[in-house]
């Protein structure tokens, strides 16, 4: 599990502490499918930036598997994978090599046909078999966004981080990202973060992080968004935050969060009874 407790990340602007990122508390279960989501300047990004150890919180505490985070330093390079908004593959080399490349760098294979199999397995889970030979510099949006993240999970990390990967595709390639993350949740217990500033196919997350000027206002199910926000159409929840300070929507989500988590719990355990959502066991301890 992922923890946040009251993380900030703080800056100075103009002689002044400014919170971009503000008393942020979240749980974030294993398995599970996260967009982070705000208007522009909210603090999305930098939240991401924050969990993943590039912004060093100023106050608060990151938890992951129970391991203060904040004390004990950062995830292992294996655990974790990043995945930014734009493409940092080589143009001049195939799918196929720049795959390689980053498997070479990142992973200890015990042999070419570990390296191999390692590699075709990611190209298979990202859909890029097909195009393996092809260059990056002809790949169209939507797939230079898969070939990022199969450049990450090379080292089949347990916490995926994306910033905007589905930012600029049209709609299908949107969707058919999207799904991918999700389907990338439901293995091996991998937590999925995305931060989008797109309200479409929420209905394919697991929740709702939705930040105002670095404050959470609303962290549940994507069919309770409207219904929290008093809006009848998804478009509406941004201009609805414009209404209010982030302090009034911070306040009011830590006074009715309850119902919302509650909901979060019983579509969880739906999804494991149902076989969506299959969790690897943890190894029994050794006796001592």
């Amino acid at each position: 599990m992922l923890e946040l407790k009251e993380v900030c990340f703080t800056i100075k602007k103009d002689g002044e502490d400014v919170n971009l990122v503000d008393k942020v508390s979240i749980n974030v279960p294993r398995g599970h499918f996260m967009a982070i989501v705000g208007p522009s300047g909210c603090g999305k990004t930098t939240l991401l930036k924050t969990i993943a150890g590039l912004n060093p919180e100023s106050a608060g505490a990151l938890f992951w598997e129970g391991r203060n985070l904040s004390e004990e330093g950062d995830l292992d390079p294996s655990e974790i994978g990043y995945v930014p908004q734009f493409s940092i593959a080589y143009d001049p080399l195939t799918v196929d090599e720049s795959v390689e490349a980053a498997t070479r760098l990142r992973v200890r294979t015990r042999d070419n046909e570990e390296l191999d199999a390692r590699i075709d397995r990611v190209l298979e889970e990202t859909g890029l078999t097909s195009i393996a030979d092809r260059q990056v510099k002809v790949l169209s949006g939507g797939q230079k966004r898969r070939l990022g993240l199969a450049m990450e999970l090379v080292s089949d990390p347990k916490l995926l981080l994306c910033d905007e990967v589905t930012s600029g595709l049209d709609p299908r390639s949107e969707r058919e990202i999207v799904r991918l993350l999700h389907d990338l949740s439901r293995r091996e217990g991998r937590i999925v973060l995305s931060v989008t500033h797109s309200l479409a196919h929420l209905e394919l997350y697991d929740s709702i992080l939705v930040l105002h000027e670095g404050c959470v206002a609303y962290h549940g199910p994507p069919d309770q968004l409207n219904h929290y926000f008093s809006v009848h159409d998804t478009e509406e929840v941004y201009p609805k935050l414009a209404t209010q300070t982030s302090e009034r929507w911070q306040s009011s989500w830590m006074k009715h969060r309850g119902p919302y988590y509650s909901k979060l719990d019983r579509n969880r355990t739906k999804l494991v009874d149902s076989g969506g959502l299959h969790l690897p066991i943890d190894p029994e301890p050794e006796p001592v």
